[in-house]
């Protein structure tokens, strides 16, 4: 029976009707889901309640599989371009009630936390556009393929059938590498796209975002953001600041420059408070981010064919050269010998 107030539980999670356009993919095949469920440790009874918490790791490898299920690499882009508010339950309808694209998307990036944690969705303004970035914060998880094209696809789908069907964004970005079917890839955004960025981003020119669909019923508006408070979720002890530091550092690093100044206006605080806050903790915004830029970079040499180049500029480097000394600085290796070493090399 579905719970609709169980909130998400303290690890990354999201909810079990994000999972539904996957198992529609194979409705006609049981014996395929019957494999991805129980290859996935999931019970096949999960989906029968939207609301059930799946753990977000479970959610990636699911859809990473069900991709080459299909045999379709394209599989999480096209879902994402069928989705509908309604898919997305009151977050989705939410967005819609919005009177302009830039206020639905905020408020789609407010009420995520109802939907999924261990994600990251910021709107910002960027002079004559509008950026919103989504990342998965944990860099264990990330990136995956399927989920950010999913996701960036989903929500252009949400754009176009809440406010212009005829709706393109000016621009793409995702941190995995170009895949061969770019092409086709950039027919189901209909707009250029980028990869090896530092975020996945969607670019909206400011005219669209800003301009007025309608108007905003607050009653109906209430309504549904009472039933969204509902999903919202609840943890037994509230989040270390420490922790909201490292997300946004995931989400900014080689994309704008991450300092004092940055992070406490995000966080509306002062620079000062927030030095002293994370003292409190035993840290400092530079031990912060000297680790992530350690562990993501271990990581991308390893898993990856990225330049060492392209790892210094994804990490805010100005240069190979700063990023090789930091690293040997770091570990007692080069770059170079590191990848080697994993390689067998």
């Amino acid at each position: 029976m579905s719970n609709t107030s169980a909130p998400l539980p303290e690890m990354p999670c999201l909810r079990a009707l994000v999972l539904k356009p996957i198992l529609d993919r194979f409705a006609k095949d049981a014996g395929k889901v019957r494999t991805l469920l129980h290859q996935n440790g999931l019970s096949p009874g999960i989906v029968e309640d939207p609301y059930a918490p799946i753990p977000l790791h479970l959610y990636l490898n699911f859809f990473e599989q069900a991709a080459a299920m299909a045999d379709d690499e394209l599989l999480g882009a096209r879902l994402g371009a069928e989705m509908r508010p309604g898919n997305l339950g009151p977050i989705g309808l939410r967005a819609v009630q919005a009177g302009t694209m830039q206020s639905g998307l905020e408020a789609l990036a407010r009420f995520s936390s109802a939907l999924q944690s261990g994600t990251e969705s910021v709107i910002e303004a960027d002079g004559d556009c509008l950026l919103l970035r989504y990342l998965i914060t944990d860099i264990a998880k990330a990136p995956k393929r399927q989920d950010a094209e999913f996701s960036l696809s989903c929500i252009c789908s949400l754009i176009r059938a809440g406010f212009d069907p005829r709706w393109r964004p000016m621009e793409v970005h995702f941190r995995h590498a170009e895949p061969s079917c770019r092409r086709q890839l950039e027919q189901v955004f209909g707009a250029p796209l980028r990869f090896d960025q530092a975020s996945n981003l969607i670019v909206i020119a400011m005219d669209d975002a800003t301009r007025v669909h309608r108007t905003e019923d607050p009653d109906l508006i209430a309504l549904i953001e009472r039933h969204i408070s509902d999903l919202i979720a609840k943890t037994h002890h509230a989040s270390r600041l420490s922790d909201k530091v490292k997300a946004l550092i995931v989400l900014y690093l080689g994309a704008r420059p991450v300092t004092l100044q940055t992070i406490s206006a995000l966080l509306d605080m002062s620079p000062r408070s927030l030095q002293r806050a994370l003292a409190e903790e035993g840290l400092s915004l530079s031990d912060l981010i000297r680790t992530y830029r350690r562990d993501r970079a271990s990581w991308l040499l390893t898993s990856s064919d990225l330049s060492v180049e392209a790892i210094a500029a994804s990490l805010g480097y100005a240069d190979g050269t700063a990023f090789w000394r930091a690293f040997r600085g770091w570990t007692g290796k080069t770059p170079t010998d590191l990848r080697a070493q994993s390689r067998g090399v």
